[in-house]
């Protein structure tokens, strides 16, 4: 967290960004500012306050504020210059602007910036405050990191936006431990960062790294209280929304776009390996996510939704995997792909040790489904991809036959509750999900699993309407907008499952 605020920090004005930046860490520390930054002469100082040292004596404290690093330039060379302010607050503000009272506190200069004083001027800083150092006067050096710790330590990060947006980003801390919030304060948080486009690379750069430390409020908000589940869905809306708004913009021609983008997807993988650490021991544990469902049918919900989780934490390794993978020098790569590996194993062990991954309740578990085996495909685990397709489809045929239930085409839980204990008869007339497990059929060459998938087409009299959705060029606006939705892109319906596979692999 230091790490991005501080980056961000670096990229404030000294105007009206870092002096308010810094009137908030002295409220945060219970110190007083009796002055704020104006225009006109102020005689060096650009803030002063009143309130307890760390030494617990109370104190007059008089900032200088600065921009950028401390250079032999920056430190002597204008009247605008440190040394130049220093001198201003020491011979004149103390003697001018101060009443009785406060003239008789012990003072304290600082000298802020979203900078580092440069080792070429750090004996010169030594030596002027060791001469004007008196027992009423002290010095001090805020650079960037100090500054950054002070955020950071005060939890003022949230105070680096404005007021509409700390108001979604407490509103997304407060809600975000109930199981079924959408984040939609999240969202829209992140819709008020990215809401105008911008074209040059310091203010982009500014609302990047402000996406970044927001999606880092939220993970250590949720780390803290056992919820990680929510930062993953939050890191998915970050990088799809910053992917749209640079590549709507054209900044992905710019190396720098790249690198802060490559930076919010590794903030992502984080969150992902931080939600696998906590989890994956417990899915080597028969029937483990049961104990956090109230019924079968929550239980069988759960079991889905981490199966997409985990599977999508993978493919996020395998991606880096692919991009740090060096012919002449593997080891680079060793990580993640010894990381893959281990998801993996873990991954069969969820879906090995918890039955319902065997019964899919809604065609929409394609979401699911897919990365998982994808996942495991590409990861070399075939054999254990063939297993789970046998059980899907078998699973699949043997709820058809012995509770006439079959996986909802429309998501209803109200339904699938109606459905699940037989109240009200069920007639579904189409499928994507057979679809997809036929295509996996024919790609795992798998016959047996195919067979079955024709047994389950006769028991429709064949005449359930396989189908398949593939996304349009406009899709993908909709879909960050508005959610995933089959009202965008092209469904291909009535397809024909072959008698042979070798046909329907000829299909395409």
């Amino acid at each position: 967290m230091n790490f991005l605020t501080s980056e961000y920090i670096a990229l404030l004005k000294e105007d009206g960004e870092l002096d308010a930046l810094l009137i908030d860490i002295l409220i945060s520390k219970g110190i007083t500012p009796i002055s704020k930054p104006q225009k006109g002469r102020q005689y060096g100082v650009d803030i002063a306050a009143i309130g307890k040292d760390k030494d617990g004596l109370e104190k007059l404290f008089l900032i200088t504020v600065k921009q950028g690093n401390i250079t032999r330039v920056i430190w002597d060379s204008s009247p605008t210059s440190v040394r130049q302010s220093l001198n201003d607050i020491r011979e004149t503000y103390i003697n001018i602007s101060l009443t009785r009272s406060q003239k008789k506190l012990p003072k304290k200069i600082i000298v802020a910036t979203n900078g580092e004083l440069e080792q070429t001027i750090q004996t010169s800083w030594v030596q002027y405050t060791e001469t004007y150092n008196k027992n009423d006067v002290e010095y001090e050096f805020w650079g960037i990191d100090d500054i950054s710790k002070m955020v950071s330590d005060n939890l003022l990060s949230e105070r680096l936006f404005n007021s509409e947006m700390r108001s979604l980003l407490k509103k997304t801390l407060a809600f975000q431990e109930l199981k079924d919030y959408d984040l939609n304060h999240y969202n829209k948080l992140v819709d008020l960062i990215l809401e105008k486009p911008i074209k040059t690379k310091k203010p982009l750069l500014k609302r990047l790294k402000l996406l970044q430390i927001c999606l880092s409020i939220v993970f250590k908000w949720a780390e803290d209280n056992g919820y990680i589940k929510s930062a993953i869905y939050a890191a998915d809306k970050t990088i799809l929304k910053s992917y749209e708004w640079l590549n709507s913009q054209g900044h992905f021609k710019e190396k720098f776009s790249h690198l802060e983008f490559y930076n919010i997807h590794l903030l992502r993988r984080k969150i992902g390996i931080a939600y696998f650490n906590k989890v994956n021991e417990h899915y080597f544990v028969e029937h483990s996510l049961q104990r956090y469902s109230r019924n079968q049918i929550e239980y069988s919900l759960t079991v889905w939704e981490e199966i997409g989780i985990i599977a999508n934490i993978g493919l996020t390794e395998i991606k880096h995997y692919q991009y740090h993978f060096d012919p002449k020098n593997p080891s680079f790569s060793d990580i993640y792909e010894k990381s893959t590996i281990t998801i993996a194993e873990t991954l069969i062990s969820l879906i090995n040790t918890n039955p319902p991954s065997h019964y899919p309740l809604y065609d929409d578990h394609i979401i699911d489904i897919e990365p998982a085996l994808r996942f495991l495909y590409l990861v070399g685990f075939k054999e254990q991809c063939v297993k789970w397709l046998r059980r899907l489809v078998v699973g699949i045929h043997d709820a058809k036959i012995l509770k006439d239930f079959f996986p909802l085409f429309r998501s209803n839980y109200e339904n699938l509750v109606d459905y699940y204990i037989g109240s009200k008869e069920q007639d579904e007339k189409s499928s994507m999900l057979l679809t997809l497990l036929a295509d996996w059929s024919a790609i795992l060459n798998n016959k047996e699993a195919y067979d079955d998938l024709q047994k389950i087409m006769e028991l429709f009299d064949n005449k359930l309407n396989l189908q398949i959705w593939f996304p349009k060029s406009e899709t993908e606006d909709y879909y960050l907008n508005y959610g995933y939705s089959r009202k965008s892109g092209k469904v291909k319906h009535s397809i024909t499952l072959y008698s042979l596979i070798e046909d329907y692999q000829k299909r395409g």
